[in-house]
């Protein structure tokens, strides 16, 4: 052994450095035992929020959520976030979505934030978010599938699957195409959930395809199927409900009409209706949309059911209800017939109905 090791000066060293050592270890057992204390009775998901939040948070974009994060009952603030997502996003920003102060959240909320999570990831952006602090809310986000894929790599494809059918769960497809076969499914799930029984739900399937082939075709400025649609179904057992909500973070309703080509019978239809057709903002023009007064003007040809004229024949045969209508700057209750203006728009189109026992079906 070298005489350094023994010299007095190294052994006062080397016994104070294990003593530090030893405290050191003591506070950290100390710390630890406090953090398992706190965190008993938390699932593993609030659990790796809450040591993941405290590590990273610092170095991401704060976007604060809305306190009622309902996009049919609180449209412009959820309006307003959402735009803040899409800026990060087109400026390549790391974010963390603030959802501690939401103190109510709904399916449509739910799966807007899905689909701009899958967004951000499938493009390298890191995105991440914490939990909300009141019960109810923190239970239903949960359930959405949303935290537990928070931290999982995606990538750029054709279709996506988040959650399952279990208790009250939320089921979220993703898909580029009309799937004629997944909307046959789900309207099995949900008559099962109703009824007890398969049945077949006629409105149900037709606004599903209705909507799916209008993002595969209308989505997007260009070649079609560049968009994709989200679809999120949530099974309320207890009240016999299921909730449909379908998203595509396109270029919207109006955005689209305003981008037609002369092959198209679309091209300058505003100047078509101009001494036609009265109306304020879009909000009331989505209204002659539904009711098919803005067809039969432009084309000078009857709907024949399609679209969102046919959506709203849907609702009025009582194969639906409760539903609403997000696009660019309008809103709409089209079951209480309640039509308002949007700011900041929403880049997209947004879709919210009901079924429930009372609705029309077949056995």
């Amino acid at each position: 052994m070298k005489k350094l090791y023994l010299t007095r000066k190294f052994v006062s060293y080397n016994k104070n450095h294990a003593k530090s050592l030893h405290i050191r270890a003591l506070k950290h057992k100390a710390w630890k035992k406090g953090v398992n204390i706190s965190e008993l009775g938390h699932s593993p998901v609030e659990r790796r929020q809450t040591h993941h939040r405290g590590l990273n948070n610092h170095s991401y974009k704060r976007i604060i959520a809305p306190i009622n994060f309902s996009f049919i009952d609180n449209p412009n603030e959820v309006s307003s976030f959402i735009y803040k997502l899409k800026d990060a996003f087109n400026k390549r920003l790391k974010v963390f979505v603030w959802l501690d102060d939401v103190t109510k959240i709904d399916y449509g909320a739910i799966v807007v934030l899905l689909s701009i999570m899958i967004k951000y990831k499938s493009s390298n952006i890191d995105f991440d978010g914490g939990l909300p602090k009141n019960k109810g809310a923190r239970k239903l986000l949960i359930q959405s599938g949303f935290f537990a894929n928070l931290y999982k790599e995606f990538e750029m494809s054709d279709a996506y699957k988040i959650g399952e059918y279990d208790n009250e769960g939320i089921c979220t497809h993703a898909q580029k195409n009309v799937d004629s076969l997944l909307s046959s499914q789900l309207i099995t799930n949900a008559t099962k959930t109703i009824w007890g029984e398969t049945r077949r739900c006629q409105g149900v399937q037709r606004t599903l395809i209705e909507l799916m082939q209008n993002t595969n075709n209308h989505a997007s400025i260009g070649l079609p199927g560049e968009k994709h649609w989200w679809l999120s179904s949530y099974h309320n057992r207890k009240e016999k409900i299921v909730a449909f909500s379908f998203v595509d973070l396109g270029v919207g309703i109006f955005e689209n009409l305003n981008n037609k080509t002369e092959k198209s019978k679309w091209y300058n239809w505003r100047t078509r209706i101009a001494d036609r057709l009265k109306y304020g903002n879009n909000a009331e023009l989505l209204r002659l949309i539904l009711d098919g007064s803005l067809h039969r003007t432009v084309t000078e040809s009857d709907f024949r059911g399609k679209g969102l004229p046919g959506i709203a024949q849907v609702l009025s045969r009582n194969q639906i209800q409760n539903l609403h209508i997000i696009s660019n700057d309008a809103y709409a209750n089209v079951s209480e017939g309640r039509y308002i203006k949007l700011d900041p728009p929403f880049d997209g189109t947004f879709v919210y109905w009901e079924l429930t026992k009372e609705n029309e079906n077949k056995a």
